[in-house]
């Protein structure tokens, strides 16, 4: 199995944390886009910065988590008082809550105070303080020899004395999980082996006296870029140097400007414009496409060049080095949230705003930072200032072959230092072939983990638990708070006693079969059986307890304190809904992939649940309550449906308007009635 397939597997059929990396042109954004496509978890992107965000097609770290932009101290007291400073919105926790697989992209530039952050806010929010990121699985994309994070030194003053060093392997958090390392291998990019040994060999700091030989006959300071003929660009260190060059070459050219704006709606900061809002050329001004062309033709990509042959004051018309001709349209950038509504575990996509533009930029120069991830014929490299571990070997590793770059300046030997300890780290990791070894146990181990969530409820414990007390400090609430989420939380710790011995079981029993067939997916008939004789046994108890919740005593004037109350024994009604939904079913999809789908099929129905200014008028009429509880024991609900020739919803609709007024319970129904209530 290849290091890429097998990087696909450790995501998608274990709960492993995984750092995928790679040098440039290996097919880390490829394989970040079919995850995207494929995967049944729940899953959200994150980036260090507001351009990487969008060039993932997801957010920023700081708004996925609420964090505000500091640096941040892995001590008990920093944490509490983040939390207590965070207002975070119901909605914004649900995502969290449920948040199954986070990706981490351009992960080189995450340091570690900020991974730690993370990690312990995720523990917060899916109440499970004792694992890291709180059971979610994170797979961390990057390449460490490109873009480091940045610790300025009064930063570091205050770092030093809890982290070894600024990357985000450094953390806490990462140190105590000890993720999987797989390092794509093919480059895409470059076929010449010999420059990509020479690649090699700065990445990792070994460059040899003839390989600095070789690279540093591409020297040619007197190089003109308008007398060759081709399309050369120049990659520069900073941006001021980049803007002079394009400025310069614009002024030179003697036609008329045109200037394009984009357009800008909703929310989308300044911080994550891809591109300058204000775009101005001329016929003859050298261009780059910024993104992939969105229609089905595909005429141009992120990072083609091209000419400007033709403006007028709502066209471009452009010449692309390999000869074709585009008429460009615009394009749109959108800046997105992540959302999962009340009642469901789907973590889902929002656009809250949009950047609509010409999908150019000037492209006689470009930053070595704005550069990575494109690939060019050919380059002129301006790498003097380099100033960061990784700039040159970003610069090189931009161009397809050693004969297409121009060096203005000699390799300067102090911009070919990347870190001690990113070289130590890479260097002392498994190899694949061990990697792949490993790959069957954590596959049983993670399906084993599924099985065994159906039946933990820590978390609601939890949840009710500290409802319980912000219910109790909450002046306006009448009724038996201590009374309600006691019955609530005394059932549920009652259910997790027993819980905890079926998770036994279910060790016991996928262990031996696995390791009887040797394999971490087979045909568990005996599983299969003890897991639905559990969920016949739990599913009773767990509706039991769902009256409850639905019928919730607590009243209160306050709306704002009704509507805090309400929300969150919704999710705590849904997520219990949920568990016993694929209780009943998983026994027949005993695969990851499997019990995802189950998952995805639920739907849940919201009770009619009254907690503000209202009193729940109970019905007195004892013959009446004892009719029709005798009633229904004798009739099921397709037979009601069947003599009154109206559908089974309808009596369903019926039924429930009966329980919400007390008059009847879920308990008077067949087993095979209640589950009507809850498909």
């Amino acid at each position: 199995m290849n290091a890429y397939e097998l990087a696909y597997e450790y995501v998608q059929h274990t709960n492993r944390c995984i750092f995928l990396t790679g040098k440039a042109g290996t097919g880390k954004t490829t394989f970040l886009r079919r995850l995207k496509t494929e995967t049944l978890k729940q899953m959200t992107v994150v980036a260090p910065t507001g351009v990487a965000a969008i060039n993932a097609e997801g957010v920023t770290i700081h708004s996925l988590f609420q964090l505000p932009p500091q640096l941040f101290l892995p001590t008990p007291e920093a944490r509490r008082k983040l939390f207590s400073e965070m207002q975070m919105r119901s909605h914004k926790q649900r995502v969290l809550r449920n948040l199954e697989l986070l990706v981490i992209d351009e992960v080189s530039m995450v340091r570690a105070d900020l991974l730690d952050t993370i990690d312990a806010v995720l523990r917060h929010f899916k109440h499970r303080p004792n694992i890291p990121f709180g059971g979610a699985q994170v797979l961390f994309i990057g390449d460490l020899f490109q873009l480091s994070p940045v610790a300025r030194e009064d930063e570091w003053r205050l770092l030093g004395d809890y982290y070894d060093g600024p990357y985000f392997f450094q953390a806490q958090v990462f140190l105590e999980l000890q993720p999987v390392y797989i390092e794509l291998d093919h480059v895409f990019r470059q076929t010449n082996m010999d420059f990509v040994e020479i690649l090699n060999q700065v990445r990792n700091n070994a460059l040899t006296p003839e390989s600095r030989m070789t690279l540093n006959s591409r020297y040619n300071p007197y190089f003109q870029i308008d007398k060759n003929g081709e399309h050369y660009i120049t990659l520069s260190t900073h941006n001021s140097k980049v803007d002079a060059i394009n400025q310069r070459e614009l002024d030179a050219l003697k036609t008329q400007t045109y200037t394009y704006q984009a357009r800008v709606k909703d929310t989308f900061p300044e911080s994550m414009y891809p591109i300058d809002r204000t775009l101005t050329l001329k016929v003859g001004a050298k261009v780059m496409f910024v993104k992939n062309d969105s229609e089905p033709e595909k005429l141009y990509y992120n990072g083609k060049l091209a000419t400007v042959t033709a403006l007028s004051k709502n066209e471009i018309h452009v010449l692309c080095e390999d000869g074709t001709e585009v008429d460009v349209h615009t394009e749109t950038w959108e800046n997105l949230r992540y959302i999962s509504e009340t009642g469901s575990d789907q973590v889902e996509v929002e656009v809250i705003g949009s950047f609509t533009h010409f999908p150019l930029r000037l492209a006689w120069a470009i930053t070595i930072h704005k550069a990575q991830g494109l690939t060019f014929d050919h380059v002129v490299i301006d790498a003097e200032d380099a100033f960061a571990a990784g700039q040159v070997y970003v610069a090189l590793s931009r161009c397809r072959s050693l004969e297409g770059i121009v060096l203005l300046t000699p390799i300067p030997m102090r911009a070919l230092t990347n870190a001690r300890e990113v070289l130590y780290f890479t260097q002392n990791q498994l190899d694949i072939a061990t990697t792949e070894q490993r790959l069957a146990p954590a596959q049983t181990e993670y399906l084993t983990i599924l099985l065994c969530s159906l039946y933990d409820f820590r978390s609601i414990i939890n949840r009710l638990s500290a409802l319980s007390r912000q219910v109790k400090t909450m002046g306006s609430v009448q009724g038996d708070v201590s009374a309600f989420f006691s019955t609530c939380i005394g059932g549920l710790e009652g259910l997790q006693i027993i819980a905890e011995r079926f998770q036994q079981q279910i060790r016991q029993i996928v262990y031996t079969t696995s390791s009887a067939h040797n394999s971490p997916i087979v045909s568990w008939s005996n599983l299969s059986d003890r897991l639905m004789a559990a969920a016949n046994y739990f599913s009773p108890k767990i509706q039991q307890l769902l009256s409850s919740l639905a019928t919730c005593p607590l009243r209160t004037n306050d709306k704002e304190d009704a509507v805090y109350i309400k929300q969150h024994l919704l999710d705590i009604h849904a997520e219990l809904s949920r568990f016993e939904y694929v209780q009943l079913r998983v026994p027949q999809s005993l695969t990851p992939n499997g019990f995802f789908q189950v998952r995805q099929a639920f739907r849940w129905i919201e009770p009619e649940l009254t907690i503000y200014s209202q009193q729940r008028k109970i019905r007195s009429d004892a013959s009446a309550f004892k009719s029709l509880q005798l009633f229904f024991q004798k009739h099921t609900i397709p037979q009601i449906a069947k003599e009154r020739k109206i559908t089974v919803p309808t009596v369903v609709k019926h039924m429930r308007s009966f329980m919400d007024k007390d008059i009847i319970h879920i308990s008077n129904f067949t087993p095979e009635d209640q589950l009507l209530f809850y498909k």
